[in-house]
């Protein structure tokens, strides 16, 4: 019998010293933040293998005492809490590993956005620049007929003038173009 209470004072202690704020932190922190588990987990493991022990030496006292319904009934709560504790291991590592993944999708984000951010100012510091001046160079034909002077804007055309002007001078007709200088 005081083997019997040595085991559930020692269930008592391990029980007692997992970390309640520890999981409640790891419950309640902002998702913006990804929680630090490594020690939650690393006292779960210390439980499961404290539990574990304490199972075997209930399991021995069981063994040499068969006919006490009580250690059966302790040996079978105590199962079902280290599956309890199994359980929430396996949660938790869950939780971390999502925790991770989560927290390396926003630092891919973050990248993406300062990249974004990057650009958009490149192409603002762009829209303030003044357009560049063209410096352009000036021509001016003259003819007699309508049709003469088609046929040399034609073949200035094809060499890149532009022509913005026409008008009439006594018989015959001017032509002003342009074109930008390389």
């Amino acid at each position: 019998m005081k083997c019997l209470i040595q085991t559930f004072t020692c269930l008592g202690l391990a029980i007692a010293s997992l970390s309640q704020p520890a999981l409640a932190q790891a419950q309640n922190d902002a998702p913006d933040t990804a929680p630090d588990l490594g020690p939650v987990l690393e006292r779960l493991d210390q439980m499961i293998a404290g539990l574990a022990k304490v199972s075997g030496n209930l399991t021995k006292l069981q063994n040499a005492n068969a006919k006490n319904p009580s250690l059966k009934t302790a040996t079978k709560q105590l199962a079902d809490i280290n599956t309890a504790f199994r359980s929430l291991a396996s949660q938790l590592a869950s939780q971390a590993k999502a925790a991770e993944k989560q927290a390396g999708s926003a630092a891919e984000g973050t990248k993406l956005l300062k990249q974004l951010v990057d650009l958009q100012t490149a192409a603002g510091a762009q829209a303030k620049r003044p357009a560049p001046q063209h410096k352009w160079e000036y021509k001016s034909i003259f003819g007699d007929s309508r049709v003469a002077l088609e046929e040399e804007m034609n073949l200035f055309g094809g060499d890149g003038w532009e022509f913005f002007n026409i008008a009439s001078f006594g018989r015959g007709t001017a032509a002003f173009a342009r074109r930008p200088l390389n």
